[in-house]
């Protein structure tokens, strides 16, 4: 299969490869008497609702739909965490998170409440065990929830109850304390704490952090006095030595100077120093002259627009927290780039449970929103993240992309018109052109074509757009022309954009496309020129190989393509478009048993998604292994999964007819020795 995927170059999204959920609810919200949980848009957000017209529970029918905190008010407590101690109340941030009805059984542990975004039963269950004195690894959650209540008091005990324990590699004492002493109006032993976090922390973090907190302290000057000790030049990293550990270095290095960069020029405009901060991100902009958002920070500022007020103290802190989980983030991917197999990462429950206790400080906090609702939303925490996104009033261009994954979420959970709601109303909240891009390639993940082209032709007349954002409308325009049939428009916009902006993405959208048209050797020439350059790149190994196996023009071509997946797979064995690649090359061999075996690995992979070209291959190769009914249940899968315009009527005449073409015939797959390379990117 080909990964074709669209880079959102100015802001985060929580797109992916997006397929219908089937009709069962997910746990907790599962039909009862014929009812099918759907989930529906009220106006003021969304909530579940059985098919039958009624809410799953009664209770449900005087809550709120998850946008403002509940009152404080007795929390509920957690029955397997019930103590006969006393247990302090958590914050009106944690009850917040409490999902729309009661799970129906006790939570299994601690890591099941934070794939729910359930803080309010995991700050409770911490609690409870803070007041029985155990699991004292876990106390730095409480000290976040404290500091979110306003009670810094307790805070405080927590900090001086750890006193002697092991301390914890992340969310402990030490890495809370500053921010205690700093709430509990000891400012000079709070900076004199944190400069200590040098034993801890990256030292572009430490330098981050103080710079947070002086700020947060309402010490404008000194926080810029912090800034102004980090590197006075900016280190980007050579293109040209991408993949090496140089480059690896290089890349980690520069992200920290353009991340304390980025948030210096903000506080300087803060206080009024515009041209300080233009200057800045004039600098940091040479550096990077393809990072679309310094460049719209810069336009900002020169503008005289969009200018945020300085940190208070405790969105100070969630921001530290937030940096802290990025640093867990980064060694997760790095062992992710160790391992080299291509799978999906599985749930990151320390990742989850900093970002989700930082969003209790500041529940407005966009970014660290927008983060935490996509891992939930790419592990596959649907309801998770629908609520989590509707959380707090972060600023408008985070609230519509918050608006726009919570739809996301709810064409996951089988609710299809609830998602184009909910991209509606992110366009209220912001009706920018980036916005109508981002808007539109949501739609597009639904077929909701014709409104997804009319928002983008919006969006590129609205008013004068950088390089980036034109190429990100180009190219989402030509997924949409491309889902929806029309494939000379859609290569038409691939071309423009990459005359805009001739690199990797643009060339390798623009191939991607041509291989199904008329033009199939322009586009394997520029996959092959492509593959020259980057040999062991197993994205450009998995286009280009299925490229070749799927509309082979001669037994030439498909053993050069099976030959190229073949060494990919070698490189990552557990990636799901090459193990479905892979499977459709043995179907073209006639070997039906090992297609199956790779192709039900590649759905499996992609669990809990599911994609519409790779139920319709299974099919395919399940009518021709003699399992009928097998074949018509992934082809009905396939149109639910919003195939291409152009793959509807062929999908719907194999389930109505089966298949009525001659099966390949079956013979032996060619040798591919452990030492090839140059032979894969050889002329035929």
């Amino acid at each position: 299969m080909k990964h074709l995927k669209l880079r959102l170059i100015l802001a985060a999204s929580a797109a992916v490869l997006l397929s219908a959920c089937a009709t069962g609810g997910v746990p907790g919200f599962g039909d009862i008497g014929g009812c099918r949980t759907v989930y529906v848009f009220t106006g003021g957000g969304v909530q579940p609702m059985n098919t039958c017209g009624q809410l799953p529970r009664d209770s449900l029918a005087v809550q709120k739909a998850m946008i403002a905190p509940a009152p404080e008010g007795d929390a509920p407590v957690d029955p397997a965490a019930a103590t006969a101690s006393v247990v302090t109340q958590v914050s009106a941030a944690a009850m917040a998170t409490a999902p729309f009805d009661a799970p129906m059984a006790p939570y299994a542990s601690p890591n099941a409440m934070i794939e729910n975004g359930d803080m309010n039963a995991f700050m409770t269950r911490v609690r409870s065990e803070f007041a029985r004195s155990e699991s004292a690894g876990a106390w730095g959650y409480m000290i976040v929830d404290a500091i979110a209540a306003n009670d810094p008091a307790t805070a405080q005990s927590v900090i001086d109850a750890l006193e002697g324990k092991p301390p914890q590699e992340w969310m402990g004492s030490v890495h809370l304390k500053p921010w205690v002493l700093a709430f509990n109006n000891r400012a000079d032993e709070a900076k004199a704490e944190m400069v200590k976090l040098r034993r801890a922390l990256p030292s572009a973090t430490v330098l981050g952090h103080r710079a947070l907190l002086a700020e947060g302290l309402g010490d404008y000057v000194g926080a810029l006095a912090v800034y102004d000790e980090a590197p006075d030049e900016f280190d980007a990293p050579d293109p040209a030595e991408a993949g090496s550990m140089t480059y690896f270095a290089r890349a980690r290095a520069f992200n920290a100077q353009r991340l304390l960069a980025l948030r210096q020029a903000e506080l300087l405009r803060g206080v009024n120093r515009d041209a300080e901060a233009v200057a800045l991100l004039t600098l940091l902009l040479a550096a990077t002259p393809q990072d679309g958002y310094v460049e719209s920070r810069l336009d900002a500022a020169k503008s005289g627009e969009d200018r945020w007020k300085p940190r208070t103290l405790k969105q100070a802190m969630a921001l530290a927290i937030g940096d802290q989980a990025d640093l867990v983030e980064e060694q997760e991917a790095i062992m992710a780039a160790m391992s080299g197999r291509g799978a999906k990462a599985p749930f990151n429950h320390l990742l989850s449970s900093m970002r989700q206790s930082a969003l209790l400080v500041d529940p407005d906090n966009g970014e660290i929103r927008i983060g935490e609702a996509g891992k939930l939303y790419a592990q596959g925490k649907f309801e998770s993240a629908l609520r989590v996104s509707q959380i707090g009033n972060p600023r408008k261009e985070h609230a519509a992309l918050l608006q726009s994954t919570a739809g996301l979420a709810a064409l996951e959970l089988g609710s299809p018109e609830t998602m184009e709601a909910m991209v509606e109303r992110s366009l209220k909240i912001d009706n920018s052109a980036d916005a109508k891009v981002q808007a539109a390639s949501s739609l597009v993940s639904a077929n909701r074509i014709p409104r997804a082209l009319q928002l983008i032709d919006q969006a590129m007349k609205q008013g004068r757009m950088s390089d980036a954002q034109r190429v990100f409308a180009l190219l989402t325009r030509s997924q949409a022309n491309s889902q929806g049939g029309n494939m000379a428009l859609a290569v038409s916009d691939a071309r423009a954009a990459r005359a805009i902006r001739d690199d990797e993405s643009t060339q390798q959208f623009l191939a991607s496309l041509l291989v199904d048209t008329a033009e199939r050797q322009e586009g394997l020439g520029i996959m092959r020129k492509m593959l020259a350059d980057s040999p062991d790149n197993t994205g450009l190994m998995n286009n280009f190989g299925y490229a070749l196996v799927d509309g082979f023009a001669s037994d030439a071509e498909l053993d050069e393509g099976f030959r190229m997946l073949k060494q990919a797979i070698r490189l990552t064995p557990d990636e799901p478009n090459l193990l479905d690649s892979i499977g459709w090359a043995y179907y073209q061999y006639g070997d039906f048993r090992e297609a199956n075996r790779f192709i039900e690995m590649a759905l499996e992979a992609y669990e809990p998604f599911g994609h519409w070209e790779l139920s319709d291959h299974l099919g395919d190769v399940k009518w021709r292994l003699g399992e009928l009914d097998e074949a018509r249940k992934h082809w009905r899968e396939a149109l639910t999964a919003y195939p291409p315009a152009d793959s509807v009527a062929r999908i719907e005449a194999k389930l109505r007819d089966g298949l009525n073409t001659p099966a390949p015939v079956r013979r032996d797959t060619p040798e591919v020795p452990l030492n090839q390379r140059d032979e894969n990117i050889s002329d035929i």
